[in-house]
């Protein structure tokens, strides 16, 4: 067993977030937890990892547990490389690498003792079970997946931009040997191939994990079991998601039952009492009060508010040039991003597009007048009011409620009213009594989403405001940016979100932030790389569309499928010999038999040529597709 929780308890303020929750996790389990916004999933992860402390209850963890999870470290301050960052994940190995070269060098010298010998074999007996000779290619598929190409990986991690960084911090989290990992939210800061290389990780690495996520499709298939909290408590389930679904349907229909039941039976009993209290029947009554007294009342299960729909306004229509942007250039990492000409209209609905790290934020920035530029220019027409959202600001006072925080974005509302919009948000109930400084990061998010939302802006500038969203908000504010009579650019991986009220597109291709009318999530992909980063330069456009129509000819076909065949065998035997090398490594003999020195050079060569076979292999079976 990995952790043992029983009975444990979380109280903030008045609010109790978890009642008694037993929640045990064992060797090899992987867990999703999922539940509503706001219900103390990042709570509980934060008690297992011991970074906060259980009001009661007990917790007990395997002796001698190692925890990853994502570092709260901030990397802007970090300036090894991104490649040396993520290598720290295996400085134990590493330090007893060392340790083995010394005694070679010992040994090379003529110390052959026994115990130096000894000393050495337990070495290489360790490093042969963690991980020595694979953690440098796992460090590279980590770079790979997480969106960083070969060229990033001497930068400092001071260069990259926040979602940059969160991505390393990801990678280190998922690489670091561990006894169970705990992640938050990893999809947050990925775009759709990131998420699908951390789906594969998790599905292949055999890892012992508890992952929080709102998005069942990143943990399909990589999960056997799935733990729900709701209302405080915590319901755990044996399987996938699918199953999953199916089971909790099931309880959530038992618990309706449940409760209008006990409600109809209160409700009676109330009756009774009021009826009979002070007449014959009284000792009945007072019995039938006792009753109600004891009884353990069955929480409502918790729905969004029917029907509602959150209705955005503003005081003053903008003029009909909203944003002109003229010869602006930003610095983004080592290299800089160019918009000669961009027009925002009043109304437009713009996706702001491009992969991690492009510069989607600092455009953003920019334009809001938050960061400088290089040169040119982003002027604002007139009587404009912008509403910016960035998952990372706050600017609700920490000890305000958040019923008045939002209240007084809502002049003239009654209380239900925003009450009612609270609730939409994950912030029902006895939770409009909390203290914003009492949320945690994402519920913070979610609720200056609402503000900024709230705060009756004529251009809302929107960077990632899906990130913290259920499914019932996120429809909520689908619906409501999709009835915005203002306009809005905003950033987000979602494209079904996107496509539902976006009517242009601005792109950033390599160095350029283009534009086109209508939402095209397409535009931009197939732009040359970055300019100090270009290998070489492409064919004229033209060309590469007369070749895709004109596919290829029958002896280009027969040269790369032979090449293919070439490759698959080279493949085939290049890792043969890498298993060679790796089996002369593991054995305990080699610290006398083998040249050390001499092996790893041989070792270091076959993954190199295996990584150049399997790159053209890409390639060439890249073209056979592409002109089928």
């Amino acid at each position: 067993m990995r952790v043992n929780l029983s009975g444990v308890t979380k109280r903030y303020g008045e609010r109790e977030v978890l009642k008694g929750v037993d929640f045990a996790v064992h060797e090899g389990e992987r867990w999703a937890l999922v539940g509503p916004n706001g219900s103390g999933k990042s709570t509980l992860l934060k008690i297992i990892s011991g970074a906060e402390e259980a009001d009661s209850g007990d917790m007990a963890r395997a002796r001698g547990l190692k925890i990853s999870t994502v570092s709260q470290e901030d990397l802007c301050r970090v300036g090894s490389s991104a490649a040396s960052y993520l290598l720290e994940a295996f400085r134990e190995v590493t330090a007893k690498e060392a340790a083995l070269e010394a005694l070679h060098q010992a040994m090379a010298s003529g110390d052959d003792g026994a115990e130096t010998m000894e000393e050495a074999a337990e070495l290489q007996e360790w490093l042969h079970h963690h991980g020595a000779y694979t953690y440098e290619s796992e460090v590279e598929r980590a770079l790979l997946g997480m969106g960083f190409r070969k060229r990033d990986w001497e930068r400092p991690c001071s260069s990259f931009s926040g979602g940059e960084q969160m991505r390393l911090k990801l990678a280190k989290a998922i690489l670091e040997p561990s006894g169970l990992l705990l992640l938050d939210e990893p999809g947050n800061h990925l775009d759709s191939s990131q998420r699908s290389f951390l789906a594969l990780f998790l599905q292949e690495e055999g890892k012992t994990f508890v992952v929080v996520t709102h998005d069942s499709e990143l943990l399909e298939g990589a999960v056997d079991h799935v733990a729900c909290l709701m209302d405080g408590r915590l319901y755990s389930f044996r399987g996938d998601f699918s199953s999953f679904e199916v089971q909790i349907a099931e309880m959530q229909k038992s618990r309706e039952k449940a409760y209008e039941q006990q409600q109809a039976f209160i409700a009676r009993t109330e009756e009774f009492i009021r009826r009979y209290k002070a007449g014959q029947r009284s000792k009945q009554a007072r019995g039938r009060e006792k009753v109600l007294g004891r009884i353990e009342r069955i929480e409502a299960p918790f729905k969004a508010p029917q029907g509602f729909k959150l209705r955005l306004s503003f005081d003053e229509i903008s003029g009909e040039d909203v944003l002109s942007v003229r010869g602006l250039v930003l610095p983004v990492g080592l290299r800089s991003l160019s918009c000669p000409k961009l027009d925002l209209r009043r109304g437009n609905k713009v996706a702001l597009l491009g992969p991690n790290g492009a510069g989607k934020t600092t455009f953003l920035k920019a334009i809001a007048a938050e960061s400088g530029a290089r040169s040119g220019e982003a002027r604002w027409g007139t009587n404009v009011k912008i509403g910016r959202y960035d998952q990372h600001q706050r600017f609700l006072p920490d000890d305000a409620t958040l019923f008045s925080a939002i209240a007084g974005l809502m002049a003239n509302s009654t209380r239900e009213e925003v009450m009612t919009h609270l609730g939409a948000f994950g912030f029902g109930g006895s939770r409009a009594g909390q203290m914003v400084g009492s949320l945690s990061g994402g519920e913070k998010a979610r609720l200056h989403l609402l503000a900024v939302l709230l705060a009756r802006a004529n251009v809302l500038l929107l960077d990632e405001p899906t990130n913290h969203l259920d499914k019932e908000a996120l429809a909520i504010v689908r619906e409501a940016l999709r009835g915005f009579k203002g306009t809005i650019v905003v950033v987000s991986h979602d494209r079904d979100f996107l496509g539902a009220f976006c009517t242009h597109t601005w792109a950033i291709a390599g160095d350029n932030v283009v534009a086109a009318a209508g939402f095209d999530p397409g535009l931009g992909a197939g732009a040359a790389e970055p300019r100090e980063e270009r290998a070489a330069p492409s064919p004229p456009k033209v060309q590469k569309t007369e070749r895709r129509q004109e596919g290829l000819s029958k002896n280009e076909r027969f040269r790369l499928e032979k090449r293919h065949e070439e490759l698959e065998k080279e493949i085939a035997a290049l890792g043969a010999e890498k298993a060679a090398a790796e089996r002369r490594f593991q054995n305990p003999d080699s610290v006398v038999t083998e040249d050390w020195r001499e092996l790893t050079g041989l070792y270091e060569d076959i993954k190199a040529r295996l990584a150049s076979a399997e790159e053209e292999w890409l390639a060439v079976v890249e073209k056979l597709e592409t002109q089928e």
